[in-house]
């Protein structure tokens, strides 16, 4: 027989012997009835923990010995061994009684050796596979913390290198949290944060997108404020990358409005004066320089009449206001001049 073929034949024999057998339940139990938290939908979830890798597997008979073997590890200190054991419970015996429980200390090993995206999603895997056997609330606050953690932290940090800022690592893990419980403690400030996380990353579009749907579905007054002022300061920058665009001008100055009139009170009701003052100042402005250019350029003065009466009708305590009623005069004047003659 020729080597090769010998070869295929010990690895397809070795296969038989170390695939366990193992049951295959599909129920899953659903989270309580008053629970803010939402189950996955079938076509939303993960390719279940089941079968068997060479580097995950079992060294015990059963889950429930599979299982104190892991802890053994985890008191012993070994966290990594600790960490395979308890997944290859999880993978060997996905529907036992043990399973929740070593995917939980999976997690919270995975958390402890500083792996947090991999604690996170381990986290996640119990909201989509074992929901109303852990929890609830302390799994949430446990990714929030990670997902706070990753937005804080700067990437690749090593020895004396600072490693630079990469907030969006954690936009979908606040999506998740989001989606986990829409209505629970932490889904506010995860939605204010991924607002936050855009505006780091001067996506200003996206940013406004997040506070307002930040303002349409959460009523928590103090971080509506502040998601009031945020959206309103980045449509500012918008309209500044945009200088000539009316419509991103007209939405700043709304918005500066709306938080104004909304939080008379709040610390950055100053800030947002300035910003309405600085929008009125440059449209204003391009009023003025509208009519002037009829005046001075297009030398058509009826149309510079027009444009200055609405400059001062529009804008009648801007500095500029003196000058544009002197021009006005000015062409008023040389009109029925000319009309006379």
């Amino acid at each position: 027989m020729p080597l090769h073929m010998r070869f295929i034949i010990h690895i397809l024999l070795l296969m038989l012997f170390i695939i366990p057998c193992k049951a295959n339940y599909d129920t899953m139990p659903a989270p309580p009835p008053s629970s803010p938290y939402t189950q996955s939908k079938d076509d939303d979830k993960p390719r279940v923990k089941r079968g068997i890798h060479w580097y995950r597997s079992p060294q015990c008979e059963t889950a429930a010995q599979q299982l104190q073997l892991a802890f053994k590890y985890y008191n012993d200190g070994r966290y990594r061994k600790a960490a395979n054991s308890y997944q290859a419970l999880v993978y060997a015996w996905p529907d036992s009684p043990e399973a929740p429980q070593a995917q939980l200390a999976l997690a919270k090993v995975q958390e402890i050796r500083q792996r947090f995206a991999k604690a996170f999603d381990e986290y996640q895997y119990l909201f989509e596979y074992y929901p109303g056997q852990f929890d609830y609330q302390e799994i949430s606050d446990r990714q929030f913390k990670i997902a706070n953690y990753m937005m804080k932290t700067p990437k690749a940090s090593f020895l004396f290198f600072p490693g630079f800022d990469a907030p969006e690592r954690a936009l979908p893990m606040y999506e998740k949290i989001i989606k986990n419980a829409p209505t629970g403690g932490q889904a506010a400030t995860a939605q204010l944060n991924i607002g936050i996380i855009h505006e780091l990353n001067e996506e200003e579009e996206d940013a406004v997108t997040a506070y307002e749907t930040f303002q349409n579905r959460y009523s928590d007054a103090n971080l509506a404020a502040q998601a009031s002022f945020r959206e309103a300061h980045c449509l500012v920058k918008i309209h500044t990358n945009r200088p000539n665009d009316e419509d991103a001008c007209n939405a700043a100055r709304a918005a500066l409005v709306q938080f104004i009139t909304t939080y008379p009170g709040h610390e950055k009701v100053e800030e947002a004066r300035g910003f309405l003052k600085d929008l009125n100042d440059k449209q204003a402005k391009r009023a003025y320089d509208l009519a002037r250019y009829y005046q001075t350029i297009a030398h058509r003065p009826k149309a510079a009449i027009v444009a200055y009466e609405d400059f001062l009708r529009k804008y009648p305590n801007t500095t500029l206001a003196t000058s544009a009623k002197q021009q006005l005069a000015i062409l008023n004047k040389e009109t029925k001049t000319n009309e006379n003659k």
